[in-house]
């Protein structure tokens, strides 16, 4: 776990980005954005819902390439989905956020 503060780093010293976090999280699991957008759609059916798989794939490239950033909801979902912390993501999380 990343202590409070800090943010990952990668074997060059550079801070991980969420970006290229998240990139880093569906690689391990060997996933590609469809397949993450399927599970995304999965487990957002148990929450309040999600976009289209369409959207989503739309989103996770903007995500990746570090065009937007993902809001309270879609950070929280895209660690159930990944099955990952919320934090290894890297954007700040709201502690008050009830997912």
């Amino acid at each position: 776990m990343i202590p409070a503060g800090a943010r990952a780093e990668d074997q060059s010293g550079e801070p991980l980005t969420f970006g290229r976090s998240l990139r880093r999280a569906r690689m391990a699991k060997q996933w590609s954005q469809l397949q993450l957008a399927h599970r995304m759609r999965e487990v957002g059916a148990k929450h309040r819902g999600t976009a289209t798989v369409s959207s989503l794939l739309i989103m996770l490239s903007k995500w990746e390439n570090e065009r937007k950033s993902a809001n309270q909801y879609n950070l929280h979902l895209l660690a159930a989905a990944l099955d990952v912390p919320v934090e290894r993501l890297n954007l700040p999380v709201d502690p008050d956020y009830v997912f």
